[in-house]
């Protein structure tokens, strides 16, 4: 893992997918899921992640690829 945060890359796709700033993102990552807690998921092994944030189903895998999905 580069030294980018799981929660750097979720915001930082869904910004550039809104084509807004992630300083400009309409709702905290909070409302979702905590932004502590899916970093640490992610220093602990192997793992895949999906969860709900704005409009889209986030999925995570461990190289720090963000999938987008409508929900």
């Amino acid at each position: 893992m580069s030294g980018e945060t799981v929660t750097e890359a979720v915001l930082a796709a869904v910004a550039e997918r809104e084509g807004v700033d992630v300083k400009d993102l309409h709702q905290s990552l909070y409302d979702s899921i905590s932004p502590e807690a899916l970093d640490k998921l992610f220093r602990n092994g192997p793992v895949e992640v999906r969860f709900e944030y704005m409009d889209y189903i986030v999925t995570v895998d461990n190289d720090l690829t963000v999938e987008l999905d409508p929900k």
